[in-house]
Formats: structure tokens, C-alpha cells, sequence
């Protein structure tokens, strides 16, 4: 079976997968030093099928296929996912745009009184000249309510800067991903959250970085909307 490391970030993580998959999956060690990001990334990677392990260890062993060999083909216009392909001379197909991140079925998606849509912000890679308090607005006319996901001092700046209706919902990695499963609309800027938006493969609104494009996948079901 073969095995892969990654030493992070989790987006670049998650960016990885579709390679793994192309690959034909195998185990994936996790050394990132942000150990409790890489546990709850660590969580939704293993439910994944083709992923037969996941662990979060600070060396991995020596026969491990690198992914960090990724970043020898990355920059600010390179797509992720084909940075890694090409780390591992894949050949870089339209199949490597399929949705490659499964979110297992429940039983009732979460509705919390009714639609929903989910948003994520950061202070990674942000366009200073983006209105998000409208962006929550256009949200509300097409969902009840909007979810904002992430950590609660980024919500804490996000509502200090634009005083918006948003409502903050804690939650890990795995969770976050059923609940963009389930919404209505998702919108984010370069994140994980929003790394892990493209990999389900639902509808998305994705306010990109200037001069920044290296993560965007440019497929129909994604939306640049401040370009």
C-alpha cells in the first residue's frame, strides 16, 4: 500500500487528495506542526475512500511518497492541484477536477428552521476592497440564515469590521464540510474552508486575493465574484 506525508498547510492538505486518489489512494502521515489543526483535518481526510489511514505523527516513515514536493511547482498563478500532479508526474487531466472530497449521508441535513448558507473569512490572502457585510446580504436574500465558519477571533474581527447578520457556528473540519454540503451557497476567500467548498463540488462564491490565483480550481461550479 502506498504511503504519503504532508507537512501542511491544511489547505495545501486537502489540495493534495486528488493526486492520492489518481494514485490509487493508500496512508497518509501528517507531520504540520499545528498539531490540533492537523487532527481535525486528519478527521474528515479518513473518511474519505480511498484514504486507508490517516495519521498525525511529527516524522513520518522514510518510504513515504513526498507531497511536499508540490511546492516546487507552485506560485501565485499555478493551480494547486496541478502543482501536485505534477510533484508526482501525474498527468494533470480533467478528471483531477472531479470532486474529490466525499461527505458521508445523514440522515437530516442540517436546516436549523430552514436554508442556510455558510461563509468563511480570513485574514490569509484578503481583498481589502471587498464589501462582505453586502455579501451577507445577497446570502440572506437567497437563505434564511448565514453560518460563518472558522475560528471565533476571525469572526470577532470579521463582525467588528463589517457589523454583519452572520452568526458564528463553532465546529471542526469534518462538520464544517456538512454543512457546506448542505447549504444553500457557500462564499470564502483562500482558505481551507474554502479548499474544502471546491473538493465537495457544490456551488461556490470565492472572493479572490489580487495577484493572487494559485488556488482556484476555475471550474463552472466556482463563481469569482470580485473580479
Amino acid at each position: 500500500m502506498r504511503k504519503f506525508k504532508h507537512s501542511g498547510a491544511t489547505g495545501d492538505i486537502v489540495f493534495s487528495l486528488p493526486a492520492i486518489r489518481a494514485k490509487g489512494g493508500g496512508v497518509l502521515y501528517i507531520t504540520m506542526e499545528h498539531k490540533q489543526r492537523a487532527q481535525s483535518i486528519a478527521k474528515l481526510i479518513r473518511t474519505q475512500p480511498y484514504i486507508f489511514g490517516c495519521y498525525v505523527i511529527d516524522k513520518a516513515p522514510d518510504d513515504c511518497i513526498d507531497l511536499d514536493r508540490f511546492r516546487l511547482f507552485a506560485g501565485h498563478h499555478n493551480n494547486l492541484i496541478g502543482a501536485h500532479y505534477r510533484a508526482l508526474a501525474l498527468p494533470f487531466t480533467p478528471e483531477a477536477f472531479e470532486p474529490w472530497l466525499h461527505v458521508p449521508p445523514i440522515a437530516e441535513p442540517p436546516t436549523w428552521e430552514g436554508s442556510y448558507s455558510v461563509i468563511n473569512y480570513t485574514t490569509n490572502y484578503m481583498d481589502p476592497a471587498f464589501d462582505w457585510k453586502a455579501e451577507v446580504d445577497y446570502l440572506l436574500t437567497i437563505s434564511e440564515r448565514v453560518l460563518f465558519v472558522g475560528y471565533e477571533g476571525e469572526y470577532d474581527l470579521f463582525q467588528e469590521r463589517f457589523n454583519t447578520a452572520a452568526v458564528f457556528h463553532e465546529c471542526d473540519f469534518e462538520e464544517a464540510a456538512t454543512l457546506i454540503k448542505y447549504a444553500t451557497m457557500f462564499t470564502g476567500c483562500y482558505s481551507a474552508m474554502a479548499t474544502i467548498a471546491q473538493g465537495i463540488g457544490n456551488p461556490m462564491r470565492l472572493v479572490q486575493a489580487p495577484g493572487h490565483t494559485c488556488s482556484t480550481l476555475f471550474a463552472t461550479r466556482e463563481t469569482v465574484i470580485n473580479v
